[in-house]
């Protein structure tokens, strides 16, 4: 009885430890079974994602790789002259243009370094240039020819960076033949050389002219008589001069486009002063004139307005041997040049309008100032003056106007 109950406990052992070995591998086969699925999963996610990005990758390749081709194709066969160099100014390679341009062989060319051609003028400097700034130069080249012949080309160096590291990669030149461009400058510049010194002759033989004209009316005053008459003469003497000495500033100047009216105004007076020497020794003048240029078409009209003005102060304004003082100022005013001349004078009767002035002296101040397209203000404090402002550059309306006025 005894033997039989050792055996059931006995046997009933080994069963439990056969159901936990059984349990313990269904559990094992099972926790491996979800980790397998699990695994795999995930592997045939990565595999996808994998094959997604090679796809991709493959895509942006074939892309890059058929443009490069496009590129390859244009720049071999393009007219310019197109070289790849290495970071270190090693060339690479050069296009067909290159070579039919500068050398017949490549070998002479692939592996050397750029600054043995000899075809750029300081190529160092452009190059640190370039890769200082990131981006592109341009520089003109004066190269010899076998023909001895000039030729000038233009070439855009442009640095080419790693696009991961950052790293200066290539140095890419495009080489332009400009020598037609170089010879059209240089004819222009020659003509414009020649119309300067024609120019130049038309005011001196103006001028001359002018000066001849002056100098019959002088003779011809020593026969006149009539002081209304003589007076007449030496006012035309005085308005011709005034002309004449624009045109002599003109053909001294470097600059035929404008002239220094602040310099001619000093010398206009001193004509003037030179003009009227029974009064010089009584009457001053005081100038303020800024260095500002005028043209032609400016400066002669506001001449013959300071010697008008400045004339009829010195005529009328200072009676009987009285003394006295002419300001002359010439000024930029609020982007306008304002003209002002006064003197310090008897001054104009009361009643005295600029507009209804029948005085051959008046009209003709009128008649310039809208030459000028400008506006004239009468100063009647402390004697006589005219203010007289007008814009400078002109307007293309104002000076059609003073052309057609004319």
């Amino acid at each position: 009885m005894t033997l039989s109950l050792n055996t059931l406990l006995y046997t009933e052992s080994i069963w439990r430890d056969v159901w936990l070995v059984i349990f313990s591998f269904l559990l094992f086969s099972g926790t491996l079974y979800v980790y397998l699925r699990l695994r795999t999963s995930t592997f045939s996610r990565v595999k996808d994602l994998l094959e997604e990005r090679v796809q991709v990758k493959t895509r942006q390749l074939v892309e890059k790789t058929i443009e490069l081709e496009k590129l390859s194709l244009v720049a071999s066969k393009a007219d310019n002259a197109v070289m790849i160099c290495g970071p270190k100014g090693i060339i690479e390679w050069v296009n067909d243009g290159f070579i039919s341009r500068y050398y017949k062989d490549p070998a002479q060319v692939i592996g050397s370094k750029l600054e043995l051609l000899h075809l750029y003028h300081d190529p160092e400097q452009q190059i640190e240039k370039a890769v200082k700034n990131k981006q592109s130069v341009i520089f003109e080249s004066h190269i010899p020819d076998d023909s001895s012949k000039e030729k000038w080309i233009s070439t855009t160096l442009t640095p080419i960076y790693d696009q991961e590291t950052g790293n200066l990669k290539k140095l890419l030149f495009v080489d332009a033949d400009i020598t037609s461009t170089k010879l059209m400058q240089q004819q222009i510049q020659h003509s414009l050389k020649e119309k300067d010194v024609l120019l130049k002759e038309i005011h001196h033989r103006v001028k001359n002219n002018l000066q001849i004209i002056i100098s019959l009316l002088n003779l011809q005053s020593g026969y006149i008589k009539d002081e209304s008459t003589l007076k007449a003469v030496k006012d035309g003497q005085l308005r011709v001069r005034s002309m004449a000495l624009v045109h002599e500033k003109f053909y001294q100047a470097d600059d035929l486009t404008e002239i220094n009216f602040g310099d001619y105004i000093e010398k206009l007076c001193h004509y003037l002063f030179q003009a009227y020497g029974d009064k010089s020794d009584l009457i001053k003048v005081r100038l303020d004139a800024e260095p500002i240029g005028l043209d032609m078409d400016t400066a002669m009209p506001c001449g013959l307005l300071i010697n008008e003005i400045v004339s009829n102060s010195y005529k009328y304004a200072f009676p009987g041997g009285v003394s006295g003082e002419i300001a002359i100022s010439f000024r930029r005013l609020e982007g306008k040049i304002a003209l002002t001349i006064k003197d310090n004078g008897v001054g104009l009767p009361a009643d005295f309008e600029v507009e209804t002035s029948e005085t051959l002296g008046m009209q003709l101040i009128q008649a310039l100032t809208g030459q000028l397209d400008g506006s004239i203000s009468l100063i009647r404090e402390g004697g006589t003056g005219f203010t007289i402002i007008f814009q400078y550059p002109r307007h293309p309306s104002g000076n059609q106007q003073a052309r057609s006025q004319v």
